[in-house]
């Protein structure tokens, strides 16, 4: 397919008005991740109010693994639609295509990993976790089977999850969101549909959430499939095998050189997760309200997740066009959007952390509610600084650089984070309180830190830009002198004869 077509659905990326820009590719993909955030949360409030002591605790520990799962997945997807942005913004409509087919080999390949692992440790990863915790035995026996029954479910059906987020950022990187959008609202919606129906009414429990989920999930990967299969001659790659698919080193390189550190950068999640749990398993009340809170604030980041994912095309697009304007404007109109944002979500955290905890059938349990709402109030205070990492992050990985991208996690999750939290939760008085104060010490120290880096990179990358466009110009200019030169010569040959 033609460069030079102008109806080719990226220009937008290039053109359209930055504010309006961000909207239009923000916008459904907040939609949709707030719907998809759901998955969890309402597992979480039917199975609450299935099993009141032990549904939410059960979910909480099955957690890290998929975390873990989530992690792969995003990453690899990631990697994959960072380098189809910037193949696009240079002209490289072949080369991206090739990228896409990569990537959904490699969300393929993931996938199997996933479900042979899953179902051999899941029962050994729940296990360890709620039979050595210093709760009630015979209560922690009845969390064990409901969280090992979920994880094996969810692990083992992993494909679903993986595929569907490949194949929504590939649409994504070439500017289509209302797709990506449809697709996490009917696999959400499914999801939804089917919790009650199957934990409540069929009476299965966990195992009913596991299959609503993976259900959902399914369902969610068929749609963007059979979008691309019907409408295959209209997109501006290719996204689907061609007969003649080889794996191309270079691409792959690419791809991982932003997806590992992606990987890395979520998993981060997941160690950050089990890691906690380790350390409040001593009350299974303050692993119950870290697992609220943890589920919560997922649901309250995803639009600034949803305006991550709509400015990495966007950056990376006029990075890859060298258009600092537009990719700084990007930037810092993202950074004040996810701010304001983020500070609203944090009054309603601290006004009414007993409304938002009864939502997961905490019922009469006062040491619970304590507990918990202290921890809503005091984790919640990291949403003030969060923004800046979360947009940082976008920037780093549309440009390539997601090593640094990582490095913020590893810093505001587990560097400063953990060992912090471990501090004052086991030697100082604050006691559990000491760990939810970690959360916002930790996020600020992060954004300290990579303030400066950000801006370093960002000078560094556009000047290196504009010094390789100006060789290639000079190369050119002297091209055509040369050939102006030997015109000039045939001509003059031409009237000497």
């Amino acid at each position: 397919m033609s460069t030079a077509t102008n109806d080719l659905q990226s220009k937008k990326l290039g053109t359209t008005p930055i504010g309006k820009l961000i909207f239009q590719m923000s916008g459904p993909a907040i939609l949709s991740m707030l719907v998809q955030a759901l998955y969890n949360i309402v597992d979480s409030i039917f199975i609450g109010a299935y099993d009141p002591q032990n549904g939410v605790l059960a979910l909480s520990y099955a957690m890290p693994m998929q975390l873990l799962v989530n992690a792969f997945a995003i990453g690899l997807a990631v990697g994959t639609g960072s380098l189809i942005s910037r193949l696009l913004g240079e002209g490289k409509n072949e080369d991206a295509g090739l990228a896409a087919q990569t990537g959904i080999l490699l969300s393929l390949i993931v996938s199997a990993f996933f479900a042979i692992t899953g179902y051999f440790i899941s029962d050994a990863f729940v296990r360890a976790y709620t039979l050595g915790s210093s709760g009630d035995p015979v209560q922690m026996q009845a969390v064990y089977k409901m969280s090992s029954t979920y994880l094996t479910i969810c692990t083992c059906c992993s494909f679903g999850m993986m595929v569907e987020i490949m194949f929504n950022r590939i649409l994504q990187s070439m500017g289509n969101m209302i797709v990506p959008m449809i697709t996490q609202l009917a696999g959400a919606l499914t999801n939804i549909a089917l919790d009650p129906l199957l934990i409540s009414v069929a009476k299965l429990g966990a195992t009913g959430a596991a299959i609503a989920t993976v259900a959902g999930q399914i369902l969610a990967m068929c749609i963007p499939i059979a979008v691309i299969v019907i409408k295959r001659n209209k997109w501006d790659i290719r996204i689907l095998f061609s007969k003649g698919f080889k794996l191309k080193k270079r691409i792959l390189l690419d791809i991982m050189r932003v997806g590992l550190p992606t990987i890395v950068l979520n998993s981060i999640g997941s160690i950050m997760y089990m890691i906690a749990n380790s350390i409040l398993n001593r009350s299974a009340d303050a692993v119950w309200a870290f697992g609220i809170f943890f589920k919560l604030q997922s649901f309250a980041f995803m639009p600034c997740f949803g305006l991550n994912q709509g400015c990495i095309p966007i950056m990376g697009y006029n990075y890859g066009a060298n258009n600092r304007p537009r990719f700084e404007k990007t930037f810092k109109l993202a950074m004040l959007i996810a701010f304001c944002y983020m500070f609203a979500v944090l009054i309603i955290f601290h006004s009414m952390p007993d409304v938002l905890l009864k939502m997961f059938s905490v019922g009469d349990d006062a040491n619970r509610m304590y507990i918990g709402c202290k921890a809503l109030r005091l984790c919640s205070i990291c949403f003030i600084p969060a923004p800046f990492s979360v947009i940082m992050i976008a920037m780093f990985n549309s440009v390539g650089h997601g090593i640094k991208a990582m490095l913020i996690s590893l810093l505001r999750q587990i560097c400063i984070l953990l060992p912090l939290g471990y501090v004052l939760c086991t030697y100082t008085p604050l006691g559990f309180d000491g760990f939810w104060m970690s959360f916002p010490i930790a996020e600020t120290l992060a954004v300290l830190i990579f303030i400066p880096v950000a801006i370093n990179t960002v000078n560094k990358i556009f000047r290196h830009k504009s010094a390789a466009l100006d060789v290639q110009n000079e190369q050119v200019s002297i091209d055509f002198d040369a050939a102006q030169a030997v015109a000039a010569d045939v001509v003059d040959n031409d009237e000497n004869r």
